[in-house]
């Protein structure tokens, strides 16, 4: 391994957009790196402790943190040669089930993907051979489906490059312990250091302190019930689909990648910063999707807590991104709307008749464009699904 050459692409990396903010995995990647040099052959319970600062009792079955942020550092370098390393001559990787980093040239990555591929392909054909029957039927389901072009995501198919659905995990407030681990205190009374500080409930992050909350994402129901049908729109047509969490991003993230945004209106965090061009504003105390019409403003409003049968509003705004990419953002405030809004814009039958009612008014289905969709629910359960609202958007959004 030259090692001065790849201390500059080291180097490249952590300064690169794609590590922005990632503190954490920055010094994760970097301590790695140290590791190789020497030919160190670590172990979870060495990342463990003499990074992480776990103390000699960590269990590995019941502490994941080092599992955890081993694939959150082998995701974004994967990401990173997608985007700003795509040129660059060294790779570095960590292969899986292991600890240390590999350096290979491009060409010596291509050709193990050769001969990989060579025994992937004896494989096939032995598979395609005994079951042929079942792939004549099932190329025939899928040339059915590719002739069913569904215009909201024809762009993201047309484009080929991997999509990002981002879903919003809302959290309060963010802290650093010792260790630089970052913690979500999730209180509603927590916003601020000076909150945490007067709130004797948690510890200020200092030297032997411990901070309470939890280290890991979670998503409403809103943003799950969406994924099946939409990730089954790219599967058919072999589109990369990569999930992510909001909390874990930046707007550069946003504004470079081809991105989904689901979540609750709750948690779209800078995620609003994008709709500022659009004719749609939020707001959540109290709840209301706001449509700003020339002079004139349709206000939606849903209740606060729900029981038995109730109406639910979702929206999506699908926008140009600064760099040839594509930005949707689709909301709602009680998890139904989001559900009703996806079967909509993915069911063949639905979907028919939007694109019939947006040809006759508009003359043709925009690329971009902004709607919003009214939903009788009952128990965060989607029963009916109607369009009240669509408006085309130009090309022409500025950032």
């Amino acid at each position: 391994m030259d090692t001065t050459n790849t201390n500059q692409f080291l180097e490249k990396i952590l300064n690169s957009p794609t590590f922005a903010n990632k503190e954490v995995l920055k010094g994760l990647l970097s301590y790695l790196f140290e590791s190789s040099k020497k030919g160190i052959a670590l172990k979870e319970i060495d990342i463990a402790i003499d990074f992480f600062k776990r103390d000699n009792e960590f269990i590995a079955g019941d502490d994941t943190i080092v599992r955890v942020n081993i694939h959150k550092l082998r995701s974004l370098l994967e990401k990173y040669y997608l985007n700003e390393g795509k040129k660059d001559d060294t790779v570095i990787e960590i292969p899986k089930g292991s600890y240390t980093l590999n350096f290979t040239r491009r060409g010596q990555n291509r050709t193990k993907k050769i001969r990989k591929q060579k025994i992937k392909i004896i494989a096939y054909v032995l598979l395609i051979l005994s079951v042929c029957l079942n792939m004549v039927l099932l190329l025939r389901t899928n040339l059915i489906n590719n002739k069913r072009n569904n215009p909201v995501w024809s762009g993201y198919i047309k484009s080929g490059q991997p999509v990002y659905i981002t879903m919003g995990d809302p959290f309060f407030f963010r802290v650093n312990d010792t260790a630089s681990n970052t913690i979500i205190v999730r209180d509603i009374t927590i916003n601020t250091t000076d909150d945490l500080k007067k709130n004797n409930s948690y510890l200020i992050p200092e030297k032997g302190t411990k901070i309470l909350g939890l280290t890991y994402p979670y998503f409403s129901t809103s943003n799950v019930w969406p994924l099946p049908d939409i990730i089954s729109i790219f599967a058919k047509e072999n589109i990369e689909v990569r999930l992510q969490a909001l909390s874990e991003l930046n707007a550069e993230d946003i504004k470079r990648d081809n991105e989904i945004f689901i979540a609750n209106i709750n948690s779209f965090g800078f995620i609003n910063k994008f709709l500022e061009q659009t004719s749609i504003r939020l707001h959540t105390n109290p709840r209301q999707i706001i449509i700003h019409k020339g002079a004139d403003s349709l206000v939606l409003s849903v209740p606060e807590y729900i029981h038995g049968y109730y109406i639910d509003y979702a929206f999506l705004v699908k926008i140009p991104g600064p760099n040839d990419n594509l930005i949707t953002i689709m909301g709602d405030f009680h998890a139904s709307g989001i559900k009703g809004l996806s079967n909509y814009i993915t069911k063949q039958s639905s979907l028919n008749e939007l694109v019939k009612k947006v040809k006759k008014d508009f003359g043709k289905f925009p690329e971009f464009f902004e709607m919003v969709v009214k939903v009788i629910s009952y128990n965060y359960s989607d029963f009916t699904t109607e369009l009240i609202y669509f408006k085309p958007l130009s090309g022409n959004i500025n950032f």
